[in-house]
């Protein structure tokens, strides 16, 4: 998966609003996905040492969480269809 600049600006706007809508602290993430706080930040931010199955995880982790919360998550432009990641 390679995204431009600007995709990976923008996914990482949509992972942090939900991360924002999951109500998620840090330590139930690394709880559940075992990301520490720099691995989050990193994937969140979808900085240079980020991995994409982590981010696809991520991203279907908390989608997981606000739904079963009842809530909508906010819409993906790019991470629509995960068809890179078996996990």
């Amino acid at each position: 998966m390679s995204l431009t600049a600007e995709q990976r600006k923008q996914t990482s706007i949509e992972l942090k609003e939900n991360y924002r809508i999951s109500g998620l602290t840090p330590e139930e993430i690394k709880a559940d996905l075992g990301l520490d706080l720099r691995e989050l930040e990193e994937t969140l931010n979808l900085g240079p040492t980020s991995h994409g199955e982590t981010v696809w995880r991520l991203r279907d982790y908390m989608e997981n969480k606000i739904k079963g919360q009842g809530k909508v998550p906010y819409p993906y432009s790019v991470l629509i269809h995960n068809i890179w990641y078996r996990y």
